[in-house]
């Protein structure tokens, strides 16, 4: 399901001057999602395919337009959110507490259901729209 958030997540945001005709979905860290990931995999959206990017090196980062930071590396959350402050990424977590930090959308399962928790401050920051189709969802919202 998570991965169904993911592609729905990008979907909903708007990237400012997307010239690149693909959508770098980086993984940073071990990869939590297995084979179900390849079902995103040149799918489109917008007419922007999706490239899958695995890395477990944060200089790697620079070159996405989303990234998923998964819990072996949460650790280096702060050179992650400085990495990608004011720049168009979108982060995407999901590990407790990250959306106050920075992350734009971070997910947690309460109730055997996929919720997130959305940061539009930061995402404003970077140029990013999060559209309120996308919000209303949201468990809490940062402003």
């Amino acid at each position: 399901m998570k991965v169904a958030f993911l592609y729905n997540f990008a979907a909903y945001t708007e990237w400012p001057d997307r010239h690149s005709q693909d959508l770098n979905l980086c993984i940073y860290g071990d990869d939590p999602f297995g084979e179900h990931l390849q079902h995103l995999q040149q799918k489109k959206i917008n007419g922007h395919e999706i490239i899958i990017r695995h890395t477990k090196n944060i200089n790697d980062l620079s070159n996405c337009q989303m990234i998923f930071i998964t819990r072996s590396v949460i650790g280096n959350l702060d050179d992650i959110i400085m990495l990608s402050h004011e720049r168009p990424i979108l982060t995407v977590a999901d590990t407790p507490g990250t959306a106050s930090q920075g992350i734009m959308l971070n997910m947690a399962v309460k109730e055997g259901k996929i919720t997130f928790e959305a940061n539009i401050i930061t995402a404003k920051n970077s140029g990013l729209r999060l559209s309120s189709q996308l919000l209303r969802f949201a468990s809490k919202v940062y402003q």
